[in-house]
């Protein structure tokens, strides 16, 4: 800042950067560039940064339907509940499970540790006996929803709920 009495200094003019400098930044952008291109082409989302771009929003046809996976579980006090897909919950997010979605179908056991991740964070709550991976499905006409539907995609049941994946010792709810 210029103080008055002073004599004015010029700002120094910006230094350009050098041929060497530009092409190592070049070559970086290119190799950056290349890998999230084959992320996006090939890759699953255990590549990130360089995965598929699938998590973010897209356009939805207005004469289509929405579908939004979610867990549900009865617990071993027999109330039925939602299982909290988030990193608090089970230290799995929702969009984590619609990445897996087709592994979870296949291969429904794979529900269990969820059960097991919400009692190493939650000891003290109720215990999942039973996991089901559902898909809310809304049917839209017009952009307006005329029809819900809750299909059953999975279903568990967890062979020792009081120790879900032999994990957390000691006495469950």
């Amino acid at each position: 800042m210029h103080t008055p009495g002073e004599p004015a200094v010029a700002p120094a003019a910006p230094r350009r950067l050098g041929a060497a400098a530009l092409l190592w930044r070049g070559a970086a952008a290119l190799v950056f560039l290349l890998l999230l291109t084959a992320g996006t082409l090939r890759g699953s989302d255990d590549g990130w940064p360089f995965a598929p771009m699938s998590q973010y929003a897209f356009a939805v046809d207005l004469d289509e339907e929405v579908r939004s996976p979610y867990v549900q579980g009865t617990g071993t006090d027999g109330a039925l509940r939602r299982v909290p897909l988030t990193a608090g919950g089970v230290g799995v997010e929702r969009a984590e499970v619609e990445g897996q979605l087709a592994r979870f179908v296949r291969d429904p056991a794979l529900l269990e540790a969820l059960a097991a991740a919400h009692a190493r964070r939650h000891p003290a709550r109720v215990r999942f006996a039973q996991l089901e991976l559902r898909e809310r499905v809304s049917d839209l006409s017009g952009g307006r929803v005329v029809r819900v539907r809750d299909d059953l995609l999975a279903s568990w049941t967890v062979p020792d709920p009081r120790h879900p994946l032999g994990c957390c010792g000691g006495s469950a709810p």
